[in-house]
This record gives structure tokens, C-alpha cells and sequence, in this order.
């Protein structure tokens, strides 16, 4: 997986991307998919109005773990202004980083019959003159369990060689999204369903515990 310096953070970008979304909450083997446009229409002159697909959703708010190999990942959830505001913290003798928080940000995007976290670093992580980096996951959730799965990097390098689909990536680097918020949306509602880009193998599932 290549690195780009279109995007710059405080830190290194993949970090502030998936690695410090939740950091080792969601360990998965393959390369971050990450995009440069968020998932949703910002304000401008064209878009003077919130996105309609923004929503939000009570019900993720909470207390959320999960636990794997001697290590338990504990999931806050808190909301201001309908922005989710993410904390996360590893404990345990098999953690990486163990007591080591993380915080983060997302929106709630609703595409058809599907839910999409777009989560991006805090305001206070992004330079005055940078653009802050997003991932997209696909959403499930129910009274007692949170699913998030992110796109496979695998088929999106693998469809994008084929040119299928026709979503911008960065020259010699898959895992760097693009595409407008538009063409992104488009990806997301046309291959929601498809268990090749949002694989349940990818899903990382936590348990809801307050």
C-alpha cells in the first residue's frame, strides 16, 4: 500500500484515518481504504443545505466492547449537534497499546435501505491547511450489537485494474478514494448489498454494555 502526500495531518494520515479511528478496535490484515471527500454533501453555494441523507440515530449512543485475544476494546459513543463523538480504549495483557485512547468523529449517512458511519479525526487533529482524511463503513446495529465493516481494499484494487467500477482512486494507490461525495454515495448504494466489497469476514461486531 503506497502513501500519498495529497493528505497531511498532524500525524501520518492512514493513522489519522482507520489506525486512529479506533485504532486496534478494528485490526483488519488488509491495506485502509480511505477517501479525501466525506461520504456526505458539504455546505456550499451548490449545497447551502445539510445533506437529507444525514441522519441520526439515538441508538448508537453508549457503551460498546469487544473482545479478542486477551484484549477487550471498550466503544464510547457520545453525540453533540447530531456529530458522533467516538472514544475508544484497549485493556489487557494482549493489546497492542493497552490504556492508549483514541478519538474521533463520525456521521451517520443513510443510503436507501443501508447506514454508513463516515469517520473522520477531530477538528483539533487536522491542520489549518489540511483536508482531513474519512472512512467509510457499512452499519448494522441492533439493541445489543454493533457491526462495522469497512470496503475491501483487495476487490477495490482488483475492480478499479478492471475499471469496474469507475470510482477515482489516486494514481497507483487504491486505497485512496477521490471521488466526489456524489460518486462515493453512488459506490456505496450500488454495492452495499455485495459481499465482495463489504465482506461479513471484515465485520467487526461489539456488544453493547451501558
Amino acid at each position: 500500500m503506497s502513501n500519498s502526500n495529497a493528505m497531511h495531518s498532524r500525524t501520518n494520515p492512514k493513522l489519522l484515518g482507520f489506525a486512529l479511528i479506533l485504532a486496534a478496535i478494528l485490526a483488519f490484515p488488509a491495506c485502509w481504504v480511505t477517501s479525501i471527500n466525506p461520504l456526505y454533501e458539504e455546505w456550499s453555494v451548490d449545497q447551502p443545505h445539510e445533506d437529507p441523507d444525514l441522519v441520526f440515530d439515538q441508538g448508537l449512543i453508549g457503551s460498546w466492547s469487544k473482545a479478542e485475544d486477551k484484549c477487550v476494546t471498550l466503544l464510547a459513543i457520545e453525540a453533540k449537534d447530531q456529530v458522533y463523538d467516538l472514544q475508544a480504549t484497549d485493556q489487557g495483557e494482549g493489546c497492542a497499546e493497552a490504556d492508549k485512547p483514541t478519538h474521533t468523529q463520525a456521521r451517520l449517512v443513510k443510503l436507501d435501505n443501508h447506514y454508513f458511519f463516515d469517520i473522520s479525526p477531530i477538528n483539533d487533529d487536522v491542520c489549518d491547511m489540511c483536508r482531513a482524511v474519512h472512512n467509510i463503513f457499512l452499519v448494522k446495529m441492533d439493541k445489543t450489537t454493533l457491526s462495522l465493516t469497512p470496503i475491501d481494499s483487495d476487490w477495490l484494487k482488483k475492480s478499479i485494474a478492471a475499471k469496474t467500477p469507475n470510482l477515482a482512486t489516486l494514481s497507483g494507490d487504491t486505497d485512496t478514494i477521490t471521488a466526489s461525495s456524489k460518486d462515493l454515495k453512488a459506490f456505496c448504494r450500488k454495492f452495499a448489498d455485495d459481499a465482495r466489497v463489504f465482506g461479513p469476514e471484515m465485520a467487526e461486531t461489539f456488544i453493547r454494555t451501558h
